[in-house]
């Protein structure tokens, strides 16, 4: 292939923005939170991006750019200064967390296109069974679509965010529209109802928030397709980040012109993204049957554009760069499109796995996947910790990529001890609601061991494997 071919093949800025604020960006965040937090969730998102969003990502761009000419993501970014064991930590918990998180998701996009069709949520309690059903039958079809090669899934990434984007603008631009026509704010906005509580539940729902924004390191597994990586790569993390976080505060006060927070808690967090919707286009005297199955007709390929990507990417960060007999070469070996499709089919049967539990009756080993679920939710929190500490140890060392937006060390090592401090704070934060509700000592100790214990445990099981395998490899 000509070095003109290859240039062509390779990704630009925007195709590159767009693949991180696809998996990364959601509308329905800004509903949930509204639920958890009312008005106060506008000062948490600024709180969240300025103090984690956007330092984490400064991290990112910089050990991307120090790692160019390797392709996997956060493996490479951490084994460059902490070496192979913490990189196979931080990928591994990255990797569990997103497999438990894909068997969530898949059952999200039947709701979308029951949406887009009739204009409600037609699961309802006699046909939510079928649920399992279609999510199966996505999960397939959406590992097909990974097979295919990141120029493939790039292009579907990239329509859906330019979707995203428009539909995004355009429920905030009406909404702002609506209230200077005359249409008055459904919420308050006074300093009382803004100011956060700082109660525990406040703090743990920040907590989550923290790990609702990251998102910037799904594009590092693919820096090597990237035109100009030192210098596209750190940009179009950058601008993505920007467009994310003024996405989530301005998104917030938006939602919060058009609905209460007794209204988004009403609605629930499955259906108060597209009842916002309807009452946007309603107060405008627009047809809200019709605006709200375009929305969801625009959020069913966003959404599937960005499932594909969590699919892939967490593959690639795994399996990209770990030393050889670290897993069986099977999971290792690409294909022609430079896919790990044997890994990616092998992760959808693993999948479908914990999808059909339920469906044949196996009430105890159901509870056993359930337990495993409960046991993986703080996992995403441990590949940030690791990548800040990676990035501080970096910088102590005197190390510099080429591209850096901390060039002062001083300042550099200030901003990766405060990022490491927060994600610290937030794995422990996460959990503190289900200590707190505990009724007695046990409950309280068995919430700490489900809660906190859990990633270790499938990390100590990971590491297993890896170390059976060399040993059979030997």
């Amino acid at each position: 292939m000509s070095s003109v071919k290859q240039q062509q093949d390779k990704l630009g800025l925007w195709t590159l923005v767009m693949l991180i604020f696809v998996p990364t960006f959601g509308f329905m965040n800004i509903t949930t939170n509204g639920v958890a937090l009312g008005p106060a969730a506008v000062p948490s998102w600024i709180l969240v991006c300025l103090l984690y969003f956007l330092p984490l990502t400064a991290i990112i761009a910089e050990l991307a750019s120090a790692n160019k000419e390797k392709s996997g993501g956060i493996y490479s970014w951490v084994a460059c200064s902490l070496g192979d064991r913490w990189a196979f930590f931080g990928t591994w918990s990255y990797f569990i967390s997103n497999l438990f998180y894909l068997q969530v998701v898949f059952a999200r996009i039947p709701v979308m296109v029951s949406w887009a069709l009739f204009g409600e949520n037609r699961f309802n309690d006699e046909n939510v069974a079928l649920l399992p059903y279609y999510s199966i039958l996505l999960c397939l079809a959406l590992t097909w679509i990974a097979t295919r090669g990141v120029k493939t899934f790039s292009k579907l990434s990239n329509v859906g965010g330019k979707l995203t984007f428009m539909s995004t603008g355009l429920f905030i631009l009406f909404a702002f529209v609506a209230y200077f026509k005359g249409t008055p704010s459904a919420t308050e906005w006074t300093a009382e109802a803004v100011m956060p509580d700082f109660s525990t539940s406040y703090f743990a729902t920040l907590s989550w928030l923290l790990f609702a924004v990251a998102g910037a390191e799904v594009a590092g597994t693919y820096i090597k397709k990237v035109k100009n990586p030192v210098r596209t790569f750190p940009r179009g993390v950058l601008i993505a980040t920007l467009v994310i976080g003024l996405s989530y505060v301005i998104g917030s006060i938006a939602v919060g012109l058009v609905a209460s927070h007794e209204v988004l808690a009403n609605a629930g967090i499955k259906d108060g993204v597209y009842v916002v919707h309807v009452l946007l286009a309603e107060s405008l005297g627009i047809n809200g049957q019709v605006v709200v199955r375009i929305f969801a007709a625009i959020l069913v390929v966003t959404s599937i554009a960005a499932y594909v990507v969590w699919i892939e990417s967490p593959i690639r960060a795994m399996f990209a760069a770990v030393p050889e007999h670290t897993f069986p070469k099977f999971l290792t070996t690409r294909d022609e499109s430079d896919s790990f499709s044997n890994a990616l089919w092998t992760q959808a049967g693993v999948v479908t796995i914990l999808i059909a539990i339920p469906l044949v009756g196996l009430s105890s080993i159901d509870s056993f996947f359930r337990l495993l679920t409960d046991l993986s939710a703080l996992s995403l929190a441990i590949p940030y910790i690791i990548l800040a500490a990676a990035f501080l140890v970096f910088r102590i060392r005197g190390s510099r990529g080429p591209f850096s937006m901390l060039r002062s060390k001083t300042l550099a090592i200030s901003v990766a001890g405060m990022t490491l401090l927060i994600g610290v704070a937030g794995f422990f934060g996460a959990g503190l609601d289900y200590i707190v509700i505990a009724e007695t000592g046990r409950e309280a100790t068995q919430a700490i061991l489900m809660t906190y214990g859990g990633p270790f445990v499938l990390i100590v099981l990971g590491y297993g494997l890896t170390y059976y395998n060399r040993r059979v490899s030997s």
